[in-house]
């Protein structure tokens, strides 16, 4: 990928005959850096908010494991809380690659940060769901079939950490990508029948934080539990191709309108000193 975020035939090849692309190291360090300084202060806002309105934000999707730890597993959506993240979804090295591979326009439609991030008290006076942090083993268009978008939806990983073998990476099945396979409701999502694709296949996406994945809306993937103690966000995009049609923020658009007046009563009431936080992000920035 060049500074304009143009790829190779080579690669373009690879994306249609496994699904996926991976482009190493498109961000650099810094950008990094405020990527996860960003999801920190989201994380912040939204366990505040939650505490001082007596309420689970329905931005945030949180578990409690075997051993009692309580995990943030993703926070949706987060584009109308961070200009930078925003900046993000329509950043040249993550557009261009999907115009490329879509030959038409990415309209983005989905936005959400997925944490994987254990925290290091539990949150007081929260209904918490008790399994893992994993999610099952799906395609994304399983979810987007209700709203009618096109099987030609990209969706898109940007890694703000390192992504190792005990971190819960993304897992991969290439060239699933090729038909829909059926899906069945969990108690943590939607996944495919055993029956249609071997669970223990697949390939695990190990990639430094500053890596893009760029993956079709019909593969196959899924992620493991997070073993490693520390956090690993991915900052995922949809995009639809603009002859599509579909409209802007159809999906989370509502979640949006929902939240913000719970958002803004907390932000009043800490500015007239009627609450004091009492979450603060651990310490997640890299050196």
């Amino acid at each position: 990928m060049n500074q304009e975020g143009k790829i190779a035939p080579e690669q373009l090849q690879f994306f249609d005959e496994n699904g996926y692309l991976i482009l190493g190291k498109a961000f650099g360090a810094d950008e990094v850096r405020r990527m996860q300084a960003e999801a920190d202060h989201i994380l912040e806002l939204i366990l505040n908010s939650s505490n001082c309105n007596q309420r689970k934000s329905g931005r945030l999707d949180i578990c409690e494991n075997s051993q009692g730890q309580h995990i943030v597993r993703k926070i949706q959506p987060i584009n109308d809380l961070s200009l930078y993240l925003t900046d993000v979804s329509k950043d040249p090295r993550l557009i261009e690659p999907m115009r490329q591979i879509m030959k038409d326009e990415p309209v983005l439609m989905e936005e959400k940060l997925n944490y994987k991030q254990p925290l290091p008290e539990p949150v007081i006076g929260m209904e918490v769901r008790r399994h893992d942090d994993l999610f099952p083993v799906h395609n994304d268009w399983a979810y987007y079939a209700s709203q009618d978008y096109p099987q030609t939806v990209l969706s898109s990983a940007v890694c703000m950490d390192d992504c190792t073998v005990d971190s819960g990476p993304i897992h991969v099945w290439p060239g699933s990508h090729k038909i829909h396979r059926k899906h069945e409701r969990m108690d943590n999502g939607l996944q495919v029948s055993p029956d249609d694709i071997d669970f223990e296949g697949g390939i695990d996406v190990l990639v430094p934080a500053g890596t893009i994945l760029i993956f079709h809306v019909l593969m196959i993937h899924n992620s493991r539990p997070n073993f490693s103690g520390r956090p690993r966000r991915l900052m995922i995009y949809s995009h639809y191709p603009k002859q599509a049609n579909k409209g802007i923020d159809v999906r989370n658009g509502p979640g949006r309108l929902r939240e913000a007046p719970y958002e803004w009563e907390y932000v009043r009431k800490k500015l007239r000193g009627e609450f004091v936080d009492v979450f603060q992000s651990p310490q997640t920035v890299m050196s």
